[in-house]
């Protein structure tokens, strides 16, 4: 009688074909090297705060009882940004409350992703959430203060600030007292900032010595300070406005001359 033969069982075939088929594919995998793509995930370092990797379109920048001006030049947009990556490199962080009475604040829209807030006072500067403040700095906020308030303080806004009815306006009188100034005058001083032309040259004048022919004072409502802002506004008899920005710590200067028509 022949003797029957045993063999493995078909589930036993199975599996070892799958064990030799996968140790000769690991062989091979690792005798050729095959390359393969590697993504690697690199954190930012934790002091950077290099926060334009994207591409800045607009930046809205809010004066204290003035307004609020947009900046879209290109151009521009790359000197801001250059400013304030000085800043925030060069400052020393810190997480406190910004003490300044002076403040302007603004945000820079981007295109890809949200926009990002900032503050500039005369005590700091805030850019998203770090705040960094330094004697190192201290005069890189005020120049880029300084400049912001240039581009704020154009006909348009102080004519504004002075027809705004939530600001008060007073005529200087001769004795040091303040009066109210009328409707009538508060609309023909409104219209006659609105026509003026704003001067950048300046250092030809004359009259700067002289006495103003007449002194006007804006009282400038801003809710951010408890403290009071003035705009104070000299007419000279030669047709020229000059203008004098006293926001508390800041004493900055613009100069304007009126048309013909007014």
């Amino acid at each position: 009688m022949q003797e029957e033969k045993k063999g493995l069982s078909w589930m036993r075939l199975i599996l070892l074909q799958i064990v030799i088929g996968c140790t000769i594919i690991a062989i091979f995998a690792y005798v050729f090297r095959i390359g393969v793509d590697e993504v690697r995930i690199v954190p930012k370092e934790v002091n950077s705060r290099d926060m334009f990797d994207g591409v800045p379109m607009r930046m809205n920048v809010t004066y204290p009882g003035i307004g609020t001006i947009s900046i879209d030049d290109p151009k521009e947009l790359i000197a801001w940004k250059a400013s304030f990556t000085r800043i925030l490199s060069g400052g020393t962080q810190q997480n406190r409350a910004n003490a300044s009475r002076l403040l302007l604040t603004g945000s820079i829209a981007y295109l890809d992703q949200e926009d990002i807030p900032f503050q500039i006072g005369t005590s700091g500067f805030r850019f998203g959430s770090d705040w960094v403040n330094s004697l190192d700095i201290s005069a890189e906020i005020r120049k880029l203060q300084n400049m912001l308030i240039d581009k704020t303080l154009t006909s348009d806004t102080v004519a504004g600030a002075i027809a705004n009815r939530s600001h008060q306006v007073f005529r200087l009188q001769d004795d040091g007292l303040l009066t109210a100034l009328s409707d009538t005058d508060r609309a023909a001083l409104t219209r006659q900032m609105r026509s003026a032309v704003r001067l950048i040259d300046f250092s030809h004048f004359d009259f700067l010595a002289e006495q103003p022919s007449s002194h006007f004072v804006v009282q400038l409502t801003d809710e951010l300070v408890k403290g009071k802002h003035w705009l104070h506004v000299d007419r000279y008899d030669n047709a020229y406005f000059i203008v004098f920005d006293l926001l508390d710590e800041t004493n900055h200067k613009a100069y304007f001359k009126l048309s013909d028509a007014s």
